[in-house]
């Protein structure tokens, strides 16, 4: 594993970084109106809303250590949510889906409840955790 010397301020911006850059990129698809023939049919739009979900969620929550997950996080995400879906629902051949923020809902819960066994696990896997 690459063990970079970077400090938790560092390591917070990059995870902000992150958050930018999957907020773009997930604007991007959620909002073309192109289809995507190289995607797997495995990865539904259900699944694709609850991958990006969960990653979002991760980002924002390394991103922004300070603040608590359920008061500040999950709103700001859940806000995101219905932000695409409405957006959505005014694009042609789009339109807008309750089971699309269950499944971003779903993401968010499921990120809350896997994040401190999962960075007991990151941290635990650090070659300077022994």
């Amino acid at each position: 594993m690459l063990n970079l010397p970077l400090r938790a301020g560092q390591i917070t911006w990059l995870f902000r970084l992150a958050l930018l850059l999957n907020l773009l990129v997930i604007s991007w698809f959620a909002f073309s109106t192109q289809t995507w023939s190289g995607m797997p049919e495995l990865l539904t739009d259900k699944v694709n809303h609850f991958i990006a979900f969960f990653v979002l969620s991760y980002c924002i929550d390394r991103g922004f250590p300070r603040y608590r997950f359920l008061v500040f996080k999950v709103p700001v995400l859940m806000a995101y949510g219905l932000a695409i879906e409405l957006i959505q629902s005014q694009i042609p051949g789009r339109e807008i889906s309750g089971l699309d923020l269950l499944a971003d809902a779903g993401a968010i819960a499921v990120y809350w409840l896997v994040r401190h066994p999962m960075r007991t696990l990151l941290l635990a896997s650090r070659p300077d955790s022994d």
